[in-house]
């Protein structure tokens, strides 16, 4: 489970990065849509790129989670010995990296919903676009 986490957690933080480093152009190409033709199509560009901006900011979040279960699993003596020694303390690590991991989940499931959740937004763009380049 050490390992699935460890490799979640890295490809997690690596997806994070990827997405931020291509949001940061995004952000700056986004002013040439600042014109009262193209108001339309920015306002819709931009809920994408929110959308995918905040799913990279998720990724982040889920890397930062698994990496605290990580740790949290890895403080406590899980030996019989050493849980016989701080049962309350063991118990209570073990709870903290299982809310750790499940909010994790949680969070990635909901960040699995969202691309879906642009395609309104990249068709509102794409029509907006379209609008002003072929009027009918």
């Amino acid at each position: 489970m050490r390992r699935r986490f460890e490799a979640t957690a890295d490809e997690d933080e690596r997806l994070s990065g990827r997405l931020a480093g291509h949001m940061a152009v995004e952000w700056q190409c986004l002013d040439a849509l600042l014109t009262s033709e193209l108001a339309d199509a920015a306002r819709a560009r931009y809920a994408a790129l929110v959308r995918s901006a905040m799913a990279g900011i998720a990724w982040g979040v889920d890397a930062h989670l698994l990496t605290a279960a990580l740790d949290a699993m890895r403080n406590p003596d899980l030996t019989p010995s050493g849980i016989r020694a701080d049962p309350a303390g063991a118990a209570a690590l073990l709870r903290t990296a299982s809310w750790f991991g499940d909010t994790a989940a949680t969070t990635t499931a909901e960040q699995a919903a969202s691309p879906s959740r642009s395609d309104l937004d990249w068709t509102a763009y794409i029509t907006a676009l379209e609008a002003v380049v072929a009027p009918t």
